[in-house]
C-alpha cells in the first residue's frame, strides 16, 4: 500500500497548479471535513466508517487529529485558498464532548484561512446531545447543525436499530432552535421496514412543523456486508415494495415543495438561501481536505484517503504525521466522468457550455446516443443549454447515470479496437 508523504503531496501540488489545462483563479474555495468515527451503537444498515465508542481510543484519536491538522497546515502555504465550509461528520461527532469538538474547530481556524462567513456544520444524534452541549457548540463557533432524526416513530426507529426515541428527536430539534442554531438540517429516511405511506406523510408533516432550513431525505439502501443485508438474505427484513418507495419519494417532493422547500439535489431540500454550502462544494468538483480515519481529500488533481481503522490511523499519524494512502491522480477522463455524475444529481443539471469550457468536451457530441434515448424515454431533458434529469429520471437516477457510463465504455472499446487495426499499430510500444 502506497503512502503519501508530505514531500509527495507538496511535489504533486507544485507540479499541478493548472492541472488538465483548467484555469485556477488567484483564490480557491476549499472545504474541510473532519471525521469522528465513533458511535454508541452502529445501526444495522450503516456501512460508513464507524466504530463503537471507547474512551481510551477516543482520547488517542483526538491527539492524532490535532497532529494531522498541524502537519497538513505546515505542509504548504494556504494563502491561495479560502476555507468556505468545515464539516464534522461521522460516525457520530456528538459522542465526543462539545469542548473537544470546539477545540478542534479552533485549531482549524488558527491554521487555515477560514472565512468569517464560513458554514461550520456538526452532525448530532438526538440520543447523544443535551441542551448544555448544544449551547456550547453554538457559542463555540458551529453555526449549522445536522440532526439524524430518521423517523418520528419509535417502531420505525427500532426497526432501524436506532437507540434514540422520537421524543429525543423532538427535544433535540427544539433545543437546537432555542440555543440559536438558525441553520438546521434534519435527516429523514423512507423505505424503512414497517413504514407505510401514511406514516411517512405524518413524519414529513412533523418535520415541516419544526421549520428546518434544510432536509436530507434518503431512501434506505441495503449495503453488502451490513447486518441488514444478512437479514434480507435470511428473509428477516421486509421493505416496502418499489411502488411504495416511489410513492414515498413523490409524496416528499409534493409536501416539501408546497411548504416552500427547493428540491435542489436528489436527496436534499432547502429553503431559499439555505442550501448546504459544503455539499454544493463537493457537487461542483471543489477541492477539499479530510482529517481523521477514512477521510478523503482532493487537491490539485490528486485524491487520497486516510487509513480507515482508527488504530492504524493513530499509529500512522504518530509515526509520520500523516495517515494518507493510495494517492491517485484524477486524470481528465475521470474529471469528465465525475463532473457528469455530480452535475446530473442537481436540479439545475449541467450547463453544457460551461461544462465544455471547463472540461474541453461537448456533452451533446460525447453522449449523443444516450441523450437521445433517455430524452425520448422521459428521463432527461436538454433545455436552454442545460442537461438535467426529469422528476421521472430522479426516481431511477442510478440507472440513468449507468447508461451514460455504459455509452462511454462502449466508445472507449471502439476507439481501442480501431487503434489496434490502424497501419503500424503493431509497432507501438
Amino acid at each position: 500500500m502506497q503512502n503519501l508523504s508530505r514531500m509527495t503531496l507538496t511535489t504533486a501540488m507544485d507540479n499541478a497548479t493548472s492541472l488538465h489545462g483548467i484555469p485556477r483563479s488567484s483564490t480557491q474555495p476549499l472545504a474541510i471535513y473532519v471525521h469522528i468515527p465513533f458511535c454508541i451503537q452502529k445501526c444495522g444498515y450503516c456501512d460508513f466508517n464507524a466504530y463503537l465508542y471507547r474512551e481510551g481510543l477516543a482520547r488517542a484519536y483526538l491527539v492524532a487529529l490535532r497532529q494531522e491538522i498541524l502537519h497538513t497546515a505546515a505542509g504548504q502555504p494556504w494563502t491561495e485558498y479560502v476555507v468556505s465550509s468545515v464539516y464534522f461528520g461521522g460516525g457520530t461527532p456528538s459522542t465526543l464532548a462539545p469542548a473537544d469538538l470546539i477545540a478542534l474547530l479552533s485549531l482549524i481556524r488558527q491554521t487555515f484561512p477560514v472565512t468569517t462567513r464560513a458554514e461550520i456544520t456538526v452532525e448530532a444524534d438526538p440520543g447523544t446531545i443535551e441542551l448544555s452541549g448544544l449551547e456550547q457548540l453554538c457559542a463555540g463557533g458551529f453555526n449549522r447543525i445536522s440532526i439524524g432524526v430518521q423517523a418520528f416513530d419509535d417502531g420505525l426507529l427500532k426497526n432501524l436499530d436506532r437507540l434514540h426515541a422520537a421524543a429525543d428527536a423532538r427535544r433535540a430539534l427544539t433545543w437546537a432552535r432555542r440555543v440559536g442554531f438558525l441553520d438546521l438540517n434534519l435527516d429523514l429516511m423512507f423505505g424503512v421496514p414497517g413504514q407505510t405511506l401514511a406514516v411517512w406523510e405524518a413524519n414529513l408533516h412533523e418535520a415541516i412543523a419544526f421549520t428546518p432550513t434544510h432536509l436530507a431525505v434518503y431512501g434506505l439502501t441495503i449495503e453488502e456486508r451490513t447486518p441488514f443485508a444478512q437479514r434480507q438474505r435470511r428473509g428477516q427484513l421486509v421493505l416496502p415494495d418499489e411502488e411504495g418507495q416511489v410513492a414515498m419519494f413523490e409524496r416528499a417532493d409534493q409536501l416539501l415543495t408546497a411548504a416552500g422547500y427547493v428540491h435542489y439535489e436528489i436527496s436534499n431540500y432547502a429553503l431559499p438561501g439555505w442550501r448546504s454550502q459544503h455539499n454544493q462544494h463537493y457537487w461542483h468538483h471543489g477541492e477539499y481536505l479530510g482529517f481523521g480515519a477514512g477521510a478523503h481529500a482532493y487537491l490539485h488533481g490528486w485524491r487520497w484517503e486516510n487509513e480507515r481503522l482508527p488504530s492504524r490511523y493513530i499509529r500512522a499519524i504518530a509515526e509520520r504525521g500523516t495517515a494518507a494512502r493510495d494517492p491517485e491522480c484524477i486524470d481528465r477522463h475521470h474529471l469528465i466522468h465525475e463532473g457528469l455524475m455530480l452535475g446530473l444529481r442537481l436540479r439545475e443539471g449541467i450547463d453544457v457550455g460551461a461544462f465544455a469550457s471547463q472540461y474541453g468536451v461537448d456533452l451533446q457530441t460525447l453522449f449523443a446516443v444516450p441523450i437521445v434515448e433517455l430524452t425520448q424515454a422521459g428521463y432527461v431533458q436538454l433545455v436552454d443549454g442545460r442537461l438535467r434529469l426529469t422528476t421521472r429520471g430522479w426516481l431511477v437516477a442510478d440507472a440513468v447515470l449507468g447508461r451514460f457510463l455504459a455509452a462511454e465504455a462502449q466508445e472507449d472499446s471502439e476507439r481501442r479496437h480501431i487503434a489496434r487495426h490502424l497501419p503500424g499499430a503493431h509497432l507501438a510500444s
